[in-house]
C-alpha cells in the first residue's frame, strides 16, 4: 500500500476510538418517584382528592326530582344518560353551608356497585398527582367530621389535601339511611 492509502481496517479502527471518546456518557440512573393520583376537589375550605377508580363521572349539577321524607343533605335523584342517580350534597352531609349551584359546582358520580349515586362539591379542581413518598398519615390535629372519611392526606404547598374515600363513605350507615 501507498502511503496516501489508508488500511480500511485501520481507518474503521481510528473511528471506532474517536466515536468512543466523543461520545456522550450513558444517562445516569435517577431513582423514578412513584406518583399517586386522584381527583382533586373542595368542599368548604378543604382541599380533597380522591382516588381516579372512585369515581366515573364528573358532570355539572343536573336538575333533580325532590324526594319527600328525606334528610336535607339529599337533594333528590335526576336522570343521567337513563340511570336515576341519587343526588347527595356532601358540604352539607358533613354539616357545613351546602354547595352553592354556580358554574364551579360539580356532581361526582361515585363508583360503588350497587349504588348509583353522586356527590355534590364545591369545585373539581382536576387532576392531581403527589409523590408517595410525600404522604402525610397523622389527621390527629384536624377537628372536622369530613376525617372519618379520609385515608390519609398529601402536604404539599403548605396545602393539605385529604385523600378521600367514596367507598368508606357509601358503606356508612349515616350516609345509607336518609330517611329525615
Amino acid at each position: 500500500m501507498t502511503r496516501t492509502q489508508q488500511d480500511p481496517f485501520e481507518l474503521l479502527r481510528k473511528m471506532q476510538q474517536e466515536s468512543l471518546e466523543n461520545a456522550p456518557g450513558l444517562p445516569q440512573e435517577v431513582e423514578v418517584t412513584k406518583l399517586w393520583s386522584g381527583v382533586g376537589f373542595r368542599i368548604g375550605d378543604m382541599m380533597l382528592v380522591t382516588p381516579l377508580d372512585h369515581v366515573l363521572e364528573i358532570l355539572p349539577p343536573p336538575p333533580t326530582t325532590l324526594v319527600p321524607g328525606v334528610k336535607s343533605w339529599l337533594k333528590g335523584v335526576a336522570n343521567v344518560r337513563g340511570n336515576l342517580i341519587t343526588i347527595v350534597d356532601l358540604p352539607e352531609y358533613f354539616g357545613k353551608p351546602p354547595v352553592f349551584l354556580d358554574e364551579k359546582a360539580r356532581m361526582l358520580i361515585m363508583n360503588v356497585p350497587g349504588l348509583n349515586a353522586g356527590v355534590l362539591v364545591n369545585e373539581v379542581l382536576g387532576l392531581r398527582h403527589f409523590d408517595e413518598e410525600l404522604e402525610r398519615q397523622d389527621l390527629s390535629g384536624l377537628d372536622d367530621p369530613v376525617v372519618a372519611q379520609l385515608n390519609g392526606a398529601f402536604l404539599r404547598d403548605n396545602v393539605l389535601w385529604g385523600v378521600f374515600d367514596m367507598k368508606s363513605l357509601a358503606e356508612s350507615d349515616s350516609f345509607r339511611h336518609v330517611a329525615a
